[in-house]
């Protein structure tokens, strides 16, 4: 068990929060088995999902930066199972206007392609 208000600990519920917000379910490796890519599983919206989180309840964090290289690799495996990334950012920063009762400010980056084509599925649902 990670320790209380590590990295790690904020890691984890970040992709529960994830997971609840989404109706996904969080996978047991966490993304860390070569069979078990991803940090949540959202079957309704056939979604991987790949989380990052930064800062700590001792150093909030000002900003988030990921590598292309990671997105392409998210990418990658969730094509390589035939569904759709999404890549959940959160920043511990209670300071911020966005952030949430708890402090954190989560967000979420899709391909455009992808929420295209999600529009194009709701539209067509709706008739």
């Amino acid at each position: 068990m990670a320790k209380r208000g590590s990295t790690k600990a904020l890691s984890v519920l970040q992709e529960e929060r994830v997971a609840r917000a989404y109706g996904g379910k969080r996978s047991p490796s966490s993304g860390g088995a070569v069979t078990d890519n991803g940090d949540v599983r959202v079957t309704a919206f056939n979604t991987l999902v790949e989380c990052k989180h930064t800062g700590t309840y001792d150093k909030p964090s000002k900003s988030v930066s990921v590598k292309l290289s990671d997105l392409e690799k998210a990418h990658d495996e969730a094509a390589a199972e035939g569904k759709m990334v999404l890549v959940a950012l959160s920043m511990y920063a209670p300071d911020s206007v966005l952030a949430d009762r708890n402090g954190f400010v989560d967000l979420s980056v899709r391909l455009m392609r992808d929420d295209a084509n999600l529009l194009d599925e709701y539209y067509r649902y709706r008739g």
